[in-house]
């Protein structure tokens, strides 16, 4: 299964763009930061994760500002068949 549920603040955002068949895609960067147990022991985690978004949640992601906390749900996929970069697919965005 590839399900992920993450939540942080949007730090960039790009405009719409359209693929060479004409759907349009939208990119952000979220920054992530947060608090958990591992182990027993209080660990923090921070990271920042390019989104990508298509067709109606393209507009919906590209008219959000910068510093907007966002929560997204989507999968993790590469970037492109030749790169290891990960991204985030996105199918949900919840406005916090």
């Amino acid at each position: 299964m590839n399900r992920l549920l993450i939540g942080g603040v949007l730090i960039q955002v790009d405009p719409v763009r359209y693929s060479p068949a004409g759907v349009p895609i939208a990119e952000a960067v979220l920054h992530h930061r947060s608090s958990l147990s591992v182990a027993g022991q209080a660990r923090q985690v921070e990271c920042e994760l390019t989104v990508q978004a298509s067709g109606t949640l393209a507009a919906q992601l590209a008219q959000l500002a910068s510093g907007t906390q966002v929560k997204l749900e989507g999968a993790l996929n590469r970037r492109s068949v030749n790169s290891r970069q990960l991204i985030l697919i996105v199918n949900r965005i919840e406005k916090e």
